[in-house]
């Protein structure tokens, strides 16, 4: 069904093709919203490692500022075993798209973000650049291949935490039917606390319930003992 039918512009409808993370895996491919367009989006995500239950609950606002580029705030709320429940630190992102992919040249954007010292044992604003890339290998279906590579800086590390940060993911997206996503990927991080990586694979489904609404549902498992044990995550996100 066309957007026209529904009498909505591009900037105004949700779209479960366009990759983000969290929603439901760690992947994100190389598009952003579009111009103009605003997103309200929620994930509650539960995490066990070990002994230890987390709920994270994060509200995001995102914003198409400019013509292939996007503004993102995120206040994320966590809860359960190992440390207080409390606010963790906002996040703020500028995503910018250099290009649309070509028969032999991914989609790339870049990604600029930084965590504002609003959690408990925070001390500094600490910056991360991503690369992302998005390559289109079957028309029928939508497969699609998705890489994103980060680098994360520690300004005031801790006792016990690492200076520099970095990750990979690797992603696999394929369309099921027209309102149906089927997201996997393979995701390697290095976490804040020195000598602990992270590697998980995930499986995700995001379906677009409305034009303007777009539900995912993923989960994950770790893959070594200090990634998370089991990741289970739902997600909303809704055009206005």
């Amino acid at each position: 069904m066309t957007l026209s039918i529904w009498g909505m512009s591009p900037a105004q409808a949700a779209d479960h093709l366009n990759l983000e993370e969290g929603l439901p895996t760690e992947v994100e491919d190389a598009y952003p919203i579009p111009y103009k367009g605003l997103e309200v989006q929620s994930l509650l995500r539960y995490e066990r490692n070990g002994n230890e239950d987390r709920l994270l609950i994060e509200p995001r606002l995102e914003y198409g500022i400019a013509p292939n580029t996007q503004a993102r705030i995120s206040v994320p709320f966590s809860f359960g075993d190992g440390g207080e429940d409390n606010i963790e630190d906002v996040g703020v992102e500028l995503f910018y798209n250099f290009n649309t992919e070509s028969v032999s040249v991914p989609a790339f954007a870049i990604s600029v973000s930084a965590d504002l010292p609003t959690g408990p044992e925070s001390a500094s604003v600490d910056p991360t650049v991503r690369l992302l890339a998005t390559k289109t290998i079957g028309n029928a279906n939508m497969d699609r291949l998705h890489l994103n590579l980060g680098y994360s800086h520690n300004f005031a590390p801790q006792a016990g935490e690492r200076r520099d940060q970095f990750s990979a993911i690797l992603g696999y997206s394929r369309r099921i039917n027209s309102d149906t996503m089927l997201v996997s990927d393979f995701v390697f991080e290095q976490e804040k606390e020195a000598d602990t990586d992270a590697y998980l694979l995930e499986l995700g489904i995001r379906h677009q319930l409305d034009p303007l609404t777009v539900f995912s549902i993923g989960a994950g498992a770790g893959l070594t003992s200090d990634s998370p044990d089991v990741r289970v995550t739902l997600g909303i996100q809704r055009s206005l």
